[in-house]
């Protein structure tokens, strides 16, 4: 059980985890986070926001990362519950840790805490409540700032757990005793940098290229994390070993939610390194958000492009394709010429296909987005046109006989059954093992396969038995859709 609460002061749990982290001033955290949010746009308050994953580092390193989730909440959302999670960074314990305040202070305010969930939770299997665990632990104080920017400070009240080491089998009990204190007016943060790189944090896996490592390390982990596949998430852990320091914290959120009809999107994405330019030691940051009507719908998310947004993309795709191989001057490096396209900005997973008189010529992309649709755009239109193993680099004489198609993808779902895939509307991922491969939507209507035809010739693509889609009891499916468009559509 919980101790009494001897005195007013006992119950306010003070903000002494300041300096490194924010300005302990109360005029200049106010202008740092005004900073951070203003630049972003206003949530459109359609959708409601049931979970956040955010950082917690220094602000001035992660603090436009967090902004970017928090930016989403509207306070017409009517959030009147937020059950903070985050890993104990300073005591080695087995279960979980609720606070024992009955409010928390930060230089904006006080912020209340739901004394009487918490000792609920406190009287449950592997839970427990201990100050000196609670005490300075960054990875919930980091959040709460940004809740109050976000929120205000009163019309909810904070459900603060700490984190130890878990069994496997123990996320899904844990999830179970928190879930009847998560309904419709409940938001879910769980406080989590991602890799960890470099050797005073004893993880050193590659030695190459690390920021295109490190980027394809924290993107696999992204994306099991945005399927809420938690099996995927924690057999990624063992394998990689990616040293992510919320990983119980957010494999507690993945079962709270994995039954829900929710989407995830990526919300940023960089790291340390992008920041300072040194990558021999280097933190990753990436905030998600898990909002209501996705995952188990069958509609897509919208994407929405409009007819000039379309053009941006296709002319940015062409000019740097020019600017390659041409040395012609383009426009391509020219990021300010975006800062009204909300949508160009958003981190999408995209292919770009090259066609020379309507014959495939090269096509190469990404699953899932990393980084601002523009950039990917930029990257793959040159990826497509030198880097497709099934082609011959295209020469420079070739380039005005190229067309140019861009396919913006929606968030991945997993589905249970390849039979409910439609043809001409779904892309589909396959991964069975590590044998992994993916069509577009359009590759159905293009080839005229049925569905055993499409799924064969993936299964083919991905170095596998033709027939695996059917055979294989390890095979998972993923279905997207895509907004495509190209050159030939638009009149090049």
């Amino acid at each position: 059980m919980m101790p009494i609460l001897l005195s007013a002061a006992d119950d306010i749990r003070p903000y002494l985890n300041t300096g490194p982290w924010y300005p302990a001033d109360p005029a200049q955290l106010q202008r740092m986070l005004d900073g951070f949010f203003d630049s972003l746009p206003l949530p459109a308050g359609e959708t409601a926001v049931r979970g956040i994953i955010a950082p917690h580092a220094g602000f001035l390193y992660s603090g436009r990362c967090a902004a970017k989730a928090y930016r989403a909440l509207a306070p017409s959302q009517g959030i009147r519950r937020v059950i903070l999670m985050g890993a104990s960074h300073s005591r080695g314990f087995h279960g979980a840790c609720v606070a024992d305040y009955g409010a928390y202070a930060t230089p904006l305010g006080t912020m209340a805490v739901d004394v009487g969930i918490c000792r609920a939770l406190a009287a449950k299997e592997l839970f427990q409540s201990n100050r000196d665990t609670m005490r300075f632990e960054h990875a919930l104080e980091n959040q709460l700032p940004f809740l109050q920017k976000a929120l205000g400070n009163d019309g909810y009240k904070l459900v603060p757990i700490v984190f130890g080491s878990l069994a496997k089998k123990e996320f899904e009990k844990l999830a179970a005793a928190i879930a009847p204190f998560v309904d419709a007016h409940t938001l879910v943060v769980a406080s989590s940098d991602l890799t960890h790189y470099g050797e005073s944090f004893s993880y050193t896996p590659f030695k190459g290229d690390i920021k295109g490592q490190l980027t394809a390390l924290d993107t696999g982990f992204i994306e099991a994390v945005r399927l809420l596949d938690f099996d995927k998430y924690y057999q990624y852990h063992e394998r990689t070993g990616i040293t992510a320091c919320g990983f119980v914290p957010i494999g507690v959120l993945i079962q709270l939610f994995k039954n829900q009809r929710l989407k995830c999107s990526l919300a940023d994405y960089y790291k340390s390194g992008d920041l300072n330019g040194d990558y021999s030691t280097s933190v990753s940051y990436a905030s998600l958000l898990f909002m209501e009507g996705g995952a188990g719908k069958a509609a897509a998310e919208s994407i929405g492009l409009d007819r000039a947004e379309k053009k941006m993309l296709l002319e940015l795709a062409r000019s740097t394709l020019e600017e390659h191989f041409l040395e012609k001057s383009a426009a391509s490096g020219d990021e300010d010429r975006f800062s009204a396209h909300a949508r160009l900005k958003e981190k999408r997973g995209v292919f770009v296909t090259l066609r020379e008189k309507g014959e495939l010529r090269g096509c190469i992309g990404s699953i899932i987005g990393v980084e601002p649709l523009y950039r990917g755009v930029m990257a793959n239109a040159l990826h497509a046109a030198l880097d497709d193993p099934r082609f011959e680099p295209l020469p420079a004489g070739e380039l005005n006989r190229v067309e140019i198609e861009i396919s913006v993808m929606t968030p991945l779902r997993p589905i249970s059954d390849y039979r409910s895939i439609r043809l001409g509307s779904d892309g589909v991922v396959i991964r069975d093992g590590h044998a992994q491969a993916v069509y577009l939507p359009q590759v159905a209507t293009e080839t005229g396969w049925n569905l055993d035809q499409f799924l064969a010739s993936l299964c083919a693509k991905a170095g596998l038995q033709r027939d695996a889609y059917q055979s294989s009891p390890t095979m998972q499916f993923y279905v997207f859709q895509a907004q495509v468009f190209g050159e030939k559509d638009s009149g090049k």
